[in-house]
């Protein structure tokens, strides 16, 4: 905590500094040298220990608020998706791919189907490789 006297002289120093001249300081031109497009090429691994969030969505629904309020334990929620359709695969809210829920070993699992190109196109078909991936 400051005394009452170090106020005083802060306070004093701060009213000289604000009459001293300013004076203008002068930036060397921006040059669009090697710098200007300039890509950084680093190996995958080096994003390999990165967490990401990822959501398999069964379906969807939209309700009414007062529909949400009647909810109850065995109310049924219909989805707009048919039983057995590919579930979308979400990593951090982007739809990455589609796939197919399994049951493995007594617990839910998801086998890959497809994963959409990253430029938003068609999804590329990859049925039968990557196995089961977590939920």
């Amino acid at each position: 905590m400051m005394t009452e006297e170090e106020i005083r002289r802060f306070l004093a120093n701060l009213d000289r500094e604000a009459t001293a001249p300013v004076t203008k300081v002068q930036f060397p031109p921006l040059e669009g040298g090697p710098a200007r497009g300039l890509t950084v090429k680093t190996g995958i691994r080096f994003l390999e220990e990165v967490k990401v969030d990822l959501v398999v969505q069964l379906g969807e629904a939209t309700m009414k608020v007062r529909e949400l309020l009647d909810l109850k334990e065995g109310s049924v929620i219909e989805l707009d998706r048919a039983a057995g359709d590919a579930a979308d695969l979400v990593v951090n809210n982007q739809k990455f791919g589609l796939g197919e829920v399994i049951v493995l070993n007594d617990m839910f699992a998801v086998r890959v189907s497809a994963i959409h190109s990253p430029r938003g196109g068609q999804a590329d078909a990859m049925a039968g490789e990557g196995g089961a991936n977590e939920q």
